[in-house]
Parts: C-alpha cells; sequence; structure tokens
C-alpha cells in the first residue's frame, strides 16, 4: 500500500511579506518567526533594496526584491501587507503594489492586512471587492491574528 506523504509531495502555500524602509521591526519580525516556527514557507520582499532598514535603524536583509518578481499571482500564495512604521505609507504610494493588488484579486492569491483603520487597508478592500482581505477582527490581539493567519496557512494533512 502507497503512502500519499512518501509519494506525494503536498502544496504548500508560500506567504510573502512585503517591507520597506521604515517599517515596524516588532510587527514584520514577529510574523517571520511564527510562520518559520510553525514550518511554513514565508519570504521577506523588499520594495527595491535587499538591506531594509526597520524605523529605528534596524537592518534585515530580504529574502527577494520585488523586481525579482517572486510572486506568481496564479498560484496559491498569502501576500502580507505589515502597516506598521511608515512602511503602510510607502506601500500605499508605489505603484507596483497597486498592480500586484489587481493581478492578486484576479488570481489565487490572498491578502492579509495588519491593520484594518489603515489607508492601505481601505485601498485592497476596494480592490479586493471579490475576496476580503484578513485583518484583525476587532480587540483582536496582534499576537491572536498571527496565530489565525498561519492556522489558515497551515496545511491540512
Amino acid at each position: 500500500m502507497a503512502l500519499r506523504y512518501r509519494n506525494q509531495k503536498q502544496r504548500r502555500t508560500t506567504t510573502y511579506v512585503l517591507i520597506d524602509d521604515g517599517f515596524d521591526e516588532l510587527e514584520v519580525i514577529y510574523i517571520l518567526h511564527k510562520f518559520r516556527c510553525a514550518g511554513l514557507l514565508i519570504k521577506s520582499v523588499s520594495l527595491f533594496n535587499p538591506l531594509v532598514f526597520s524605523r529605528q535603524g534596524v537592518g534585515l536583509k530580504a529574502d527577494c526584491q520585488l523586481a525579482d518578481r517572486p510572486i506568481n499571482p496564479e498560484q496559491d500564495f498569502l501576500l502580507v501587507l505589515p502597516t506598521g512604521g511608515r512602511n503602510g505609507d510607502m506601500l500605499r504610494r508605489d505603484a507596483r503594489i497597486k498592480t500586484l493588488l489587481c493581478d492578486v484579486s484576479k488570481g489565487n492569491g490572498r491578502i492579509a492586512i495588519t491593520n484594518a483603520d489603515s489607508q492601505l487597508a481601505q485601498d485592497v478592500a476596494q480592490l479586493m471587492q471579490n475576496r476580503p482581505a484578513y485583518q484583525p477582527q476587532i480587540n483582536q490581539n496582534f499576537n491572536d491574528f498571527i496565530d489565525t493567519l498561519a492556522y489558515h496557512i497551515a496545511p491540512a494533512f
């Protein structure tokens, strides 16, 4: 009798975290840490440079750059948009992000945003009318929100 887990690789959803200079280091590092500890595929994607600095000056080497086109809108993935620090404003101003969000709304990807009250969340809501983005519920703790995201992405065995 063939065992399913030995003969077939299970498709795993990849998560991408978009970051730029001025990001909130606690928010981004916590997301990366929780997903990697759970054994989930997660990559940090910078908008421009491979080395990105937080609002406190902490440097983070991103796994890839947006110019490398690491995200394929036709595949199943989760795109996390952290809004802490200046990151939300930087993502909102970049024209490539709006194009990426339009591609996500047409493809199989999903979006998660860390602050439902931000202007970026309003922009995402307008673009993703057919599929709402994951966002924290009213009075939901940030840690609980990230745990919920990881639970949604974790492969079912």
